[in-house]
């Protein structure tokens, strides 16, 4: 039996392809690409030698595939390891140890990359005239799925879980599904041991997200983008744990 997937992209797709150019937010989702891809210049090849540039533009594609059309989300797939790849490529540049000294100059490092990151998304927002609550809405979700260098992985992931924001914390749990989808259906060059890691920080993903799941159909039982999202990823993390017992 074959698992039918997303197959993800290999070549690097131009913005009117990821979103109507009709689309209200068009003009605005355009402008983060090519500041998105400014900065993927710099940073390294992903491990099975891709343009790190294509991982955002998968997420962006996979909400997509899912029926969202919403444009914050969209533009929150685009630019959902923003800060982290700035702070990284910086930690690269000055060869910032891992320790806890480093962990927390970087995160104050982090804080000023993100108050740069609001004002240029905000100039952004106001040429192309979004409002400034939906770019605040942009900034907020973009916050949530920014992974503090101080914290695990599980502590990260437990923060969007516990969002006390039902619309925030939906948005940036459908980009976290998308991220994690596209990861997993790249895993052929981890080794077993990563592998194994993938699948797990996954699973946890899954489980909380069937709870969510669950108390979102009390109230309305038809299909959603998020369940989508969610069937797919299931998919993905499934085929990967096979891999590892074929091996």
């Amino acid at each position: 039996m074959e698992l039918e997937h997303w197959q993800p992209l290999h070549q690097i797709p131009a913005a009117d392809t990821l979103l109507d150019p009709h689309h209200d937010y068009f003009p605005f989702f355009s402008a983060l690409y090519f500041k998105t891809k400014e900065l993927y210049r710099k940073v390294p090849a992903r491990k099975d030698g891709e343009n790190p540039f294509l991982h955002p533009l998968n997420v962006v594609r996979n909400v997509r595939k899912a029926g969202i059309t919403d444009g914050i989300t969209l533009c929150a797939g685009l630019l959902h390891d923003f800060i982290e790849e700035e702070v990284d490529i910086y930690k690269r540049e000055k060869k910032i140890p891992k320790t806890g000294e480093g962990r927390a100059f970087l995160d104050q490092y982090e804080e000023k990359v993100f108050a740069r990151f609001q004002g240029e998304v905000a100039a952004l927002a106001e040429k192309t005239r979004i409002t400034p609550g939906n770019c605040t809405s942009l900034l907020k979700t973009v916050h949530l799925l920014t992974k503090h260098k101080r914290h695990f992985y599980y502590k990260y992931i437990s923060a969007i879980f516990n969002c006390p924001e039902a619309a925030l914390k939906e948005r940036a749990l459908q980009v976290k599904l998308a991220d994690r989808m596209h990861n997993l259906l790249c895993v052929d060059c981890f080794n077993g041991e990563e592998r194994i890691y993938q699948c797990f920080k996954s699973l946890f993903i899954l489980n909380n997200t069937k709870k969510f799941l669950l108390d979102l159909k009390k109230h309305d039982p038809r299909p959603m983008a998020t369940e989508k999202l969610f069937k797919k990823c299931g998919k993905a993390t499934y085929d990967a744990f096979l891999i590892i017992c074929r091996q």
